[in-house]
């Protein structure tokens, strides 16, 4: 026995030692690392599930497309390929092909215009011959769904040599164009299209084509060619790969779009117009195969059309599942454009904010444009030759159900747009819309959650914020009938913590003919009958609640809106204690408790199924386990792994996480996630991070690929270069959100320091956007933290309070009154609580350095907050400093900025937690003169800069 304990003691200290040697070689991670870390984008399996594709790329660069045959595990690659599509026989696959980076580079570098950038390429590949066919100057391409070969791409027109009698033309036509008042953006673009068959290497090419479409059964392609002389001029044509012929359908002088083909290719539908003025009238058009031309068939004087109403051109068209309608949106007549006649200096500019809006002004101008192409939902029966209008300037937004097309659901926001400003979430009023006539029946007024309609048009379901209900309105009956009222469980969220009503957990589905609806409570999954005469049954047996597991349903079939009552289900289970994810199958006929098929410490994601195979692809990842593709059966047994995106990070030092537990000031018991560095000591002292938002420890098994930071700290970035991070959870009341951050964040901290391991003098604490008003806050009640890090911080809410959030347009009213902000109250009900909670009233109890980050663009903060903090601590002689991107947003969009922004983020970290010498704009700044010339990076000697 004493033999055995030697040895593993021996065994024991051998592999600590090899640990630690292996730790000694790895290197910590740093900013040259970010450009060819890999991401994997885009993974599809083919519809027999024997093949799978799948990018990995570079975050700046030129990745790679991969094809891997899942029988005989070999792959093949394409250079720069993404977008990419199998064949309907899973024969052959397209994607796009990007230009290569440095030639789009280059091109920038000259100041190319972005029509001039390089273009795509189509690259299609025959799985079985392992070739690939290439094809320059792509716009797109179109599959079918089902069975056939064939399928269509366009292709961009090439600029020809012209000898000097055609640009002679080409100028008069311009000319002319100039005399009528046609403009660049009206102008149409047109390319080649291609109908090919690449497994019989078959293709046929069509000039000018400006608009196509392809059948879902890919029987019929039809595509518009179009000229834009002196005079416009349109055919639509309809191409038959059974006969593999073109017949041309249409021709007219002026212009057609918006082509459709019903999914049996057997109907053609667009738009054409004869109006050459700007504003142009649109009507439909459709074709039938019995049809030798398309038809005429609504018009501004259509039955059933809306006076002065006419088909818009700007939404799409649609043919009913079983082909019987055609569903298509109208709108008030463009009107015409008066011939501008004034200068810029003749024009007044301004905008007129009145009281009785139902939207702000600043809402209005974001919105603009949608509102000057709004549309509405009508319908054309095509056997009946008859029009109905669905939607209106009262019902907006109409619900097309396509197992039932005889009943709609429209829904009105509109009546309740003023409330916005103020009460969240926005209302509703709910309609059933009779399809055959148009005419509409209120339902439901408002009401603020979930409202939808099921897949058979049988019932309208909504949860009821006044009494937590979910319920049902029976169409047939005439009938609101209340579903969950004897349940002895909550279905809203349970952790709600904001001044507003609850938001419920939502539903996993219908059953065929709208038999039963899947219902979710915090963890399990009921299944309920919607006309109440059936118990409800919990379809998971409180499997999900006893072991503290929120099961949902996984949907495998995306084109399917139902579930068979047989069908096995697949459920994905989080677990709230442990935080693993897992699988598990069940049947809506089930009695038996929920089958465990997988749990891992582990994040599942993106799980997709072949089409035709019971064959599976899904990401699987942890902290330390990026999140690579797998595939399996539907039960997960002997999964294999398809990708290793970034083998290089076996050379980089990581880490761990650990879940950690404690009680805040209040007494409520809290979690936080712990990330240690890789070559974790417990005797030795380390810097400390704290970050935080809202709750976070959900997250344990999540991965964070080290890339530059739009506002955040990255923590495998911090954690490789020896820090250890701490993310603690809060939670709220109502009225004191900054006292609630601290009652956490403060307790949770202490409670680490516990531990023996974090240095006292060297924590700090980072935070954006709500975060980032969090950290402001924090620096005013205590002298803990050595450095903070504020992102975009609301600094005083009451001047936040009637700002605007700039991206939307919306008053930020709501978010104080009944959203994240929580103080629960208007400004002149409570001034006081958005006096309490706003730093900026407390900037002379700040003691620690602070950083500011707010964007000159940031839509949802306004950059005045950071300005407001900002210069009320430089007035009182507090270190402080404030980076503002140009044009940038929230969270930065630019990568060179996010990426100067991880360089400053770091530098001033080390300087106050590791005591590194300061950078150059910490300790001088950078002149306005200097600005784009002088980053100010460069170390120098260090003089404290308010260190304590």
């Amino acid at each position: 026995m004493e033999k055995v304990f030697f040895s593993t003691r021996l065994l024991f200290c051998f592999l600590f030692a090899l640990s630690q040697i292996q730790a000694q070689d790895k290197q910590p991670l740093d900013h040259s690392v970010y450009d060819n870390w890999k991401n994997l984008n885009g993974a599809s399996i083919s519809n027999n599930g024997e093949y799978v594709s799948f990018e990995i790329n570079p975050q700046d660069g030129d990745g790679w497309l991969y094809i891997k045959n899942l029988s005989t595990q070999s792959s093949d690659s394409i250079r720069r390929g993404y977008n990419a599509a199998f064949s309907p026989q899973s024969n052959f696959i397209v994607c796009n092909i990007k230009a290569p980076k440095d030639s789009t580079r280059n091109a920038k570098l000259a100041k190319k215009k972005d029509d001039q950038l390089p273009k795509d390429s189509l690259g299609i590949w025959l799985l079985e011959k392992d070739s690939l066919i290439k094809a320059a100057n792509l716009k797109s391409y179109k599959l079918s769904k089902d069975t056939s070969p064939w399928f269509a791409y366009h292709l961009e027109k090439q600029a020809e040599k012209k000898d000097t009698a055609e640009v002679k033309e080409e100028e008069k036509i311009k000319s002319e164009k100039k005399r009528t008042g046609k403009k660049k953006d009206d102008e149409i673009k047109t390319g080649d299209l291609f109908i090919c068959n690449p497994v019989a290497s078959k293709k046929y090419i069509f000039n000018d084509v400006s608009d196509y479409a392809v059948s879902e059964n890919g029987d019929l392609i039809s595509f518009i060619t179009a000229k834009s002389d002196s005079v416009d001029s349109a055919a639509v044509y309809v191409f038959k790969p059974s006969i593999e012929q073109a017949d041309k359908i249409f021709e007219m002088q002026g212009r057609a779009k918006n082509i459709s083909v019903d999914k049996l290719g057997q109907q053609v539908a667009f738009i054409s117009t004869t109006d050459t003025s700007k504003a142009k009238v649109y009507n439909l058009l459709c074709w039938m195969t019995k049809l030798n031309q398309a038809e005429m068939i609504i018009d501004t004087l259509t039955q059933g059309m809306p006076g002065k109403w006419s088909v818009s051109e700007h939404a799409g068209i649609t043919f009913s599942d079983d082909c019987s309608k055609l569903y298509f949106r109208t709108a008030p007549k463009p009107k015409p454009v008066p011939k501008d006649t004034l200068t810029d200096d003749d024009k007044v500019k301004v905008d007129i904010w009145n009281w009785k809006d139902t939207r702000l002004q600043s809402q209005q101008l974001v919105e603009c444009e949608n509102d000057m192409k709004r549309s509405y939902q009508a319908i054309y029966h095509i056997r009946e030759k008859r029009m109905a209008q669905l939607g209106d300037n009262v019902v907006h937004d109409v619900t097309i159900l396509k197992d039932n097309p005889r009943i709609a659901l429209g829904i009105d926001t509109r009546s309740y747009e003023k409330l916005i400003s103020w009460e969240y979430p926005e209302y509703r009023d709910a309609y059933v819309i009779d399809c055959n006539s148009g005419a509409n029946k209120i339902i439901l007024k408002k009401k603020q959650f979930g409202v939808s309609i099921s897949p058979f048009g049988k019932y309208v379901l909504w949860f009821e914020n006044a009494d937590s209900l979910w319920y049902a309105y029976s169409v047939k009956n005439n009938q609101y009938i209340p579903l969950t009222k004897n349940i002895p469980v909550q279905f809203y969220n349970e952790q709600h913590d904001e001044p507003c009503p609850p938001t419920p957990y939502g539903i996993g589905g219908w059953a065929k003919n709208d038999e039963c609806v899947m219902i979710y409570d915090r963890f399990d999954i009921w299944k309920i009958d919607p006309e109440g005469r059936k118990a409800p049954v919990n379809l998971t047996r409180a499997y999900g609640r006893n072991h503290k597991i929120r099961l949902r349903v996984v949907d495998l079939d995306k084109e399917q809106e139902y579930f068979e009552l047989k069908e096995s289900l697949l459920l994905s289970g989080f677990n709230e204690t442990s935080k693993q994810d897992g699988f598990y199958s069940t049947r809506l006929s089930s009695k038996n408790d929920p089958a465990i098929l997988i749990v891992k410490d582990n994040r599942f994601e993106h799980v997709v199924k072949a089409k035709q195979a019971n064959r599976l692809i899904w990401t699987k990842s942890s902290f330390i386990e990026y999140p690579d593709l797998w595939e399996s059966n539907l039960t997960f047994e002997n999964p294999i792994r398809l990708s290793d995106a970034n083998p290089q990070q076996q050379h980089y030092l990581w880490g761990s996480v650990e879940l950690i537990k404690w009680k805040d000031y209040n007494g409520n018991e809290l979690e936080g996630l712990v990330y240690k560095p890789e070559n974790f000591n417990p005797n030795k002292k380390y810097p400390m991070l704290v970050y935080f938002y809202e709750r976070s420890s959900f997250i344990k098994y999540w991965h964070f690929v080290p890339k530059p930071s739009p506002s955040t700290i990255n923590f495998s970035y911090y954690v490789s270069n020896g820090y250890v991070v701490f993310v603690p959870d809060i939670v709220y009341g109502t009225g004191h959100p900054g006292n609630d951050a601290y009652n956490a964040v403060v307790s949770g901290t202490m409670n680490l320091l516990k531990s023996g391991y974090i240095d006292e003098k060297k924590i700090g604490i980072q935070g954006q956007s709500w975060g980032g008003y969090q950290v402001a806050y924090l620096v005013t009640r205590t002298n803990l933290y050595a450095a903070a890090m504020a992102g975009a911080p609301v600094s005083n809410m009451t001047s936040a309070y009637g700002g605007i959030r700039w991206k939307s347009g919306l008053s930020r009213m709501f978010q104080y009154e009944q959203d994240q902000s929580r103080i629960g109250a208007n400004l002149w009900e409570r001034p006081e609580l958005y006096i309490e909670n706003s730093p900026v009233f407390h900037a002379p109890e700040v003691q620690t350095p602070l950083l500011i980050m707010h964007n000159d663009n940031d839509g949802a903060v306004p950059w005045y907050q950071g300005i407001e903090l900002f210069v009320a601590l430089r007035r009182l002689n507090k270190p402080v400093w404030m980076l503002t991107y140009n044009g940038d947003e929230h969270n930065l969009k630019r990568r060179a900025n996010q990426k100067d922004l991880s360089i400053r983020m770091q530098q001033f970290f080390d300087h106050y937690l590791k005591y590194a010498p300061a950078p150059e704009w910490m300790e001088n700044g950078i002149p306005a003169v200097d600005k784009g010339e002088k980053m100010g990076y460069d170390l120098i000697e260090d003089t404290g800069l308010g260190r304590k």
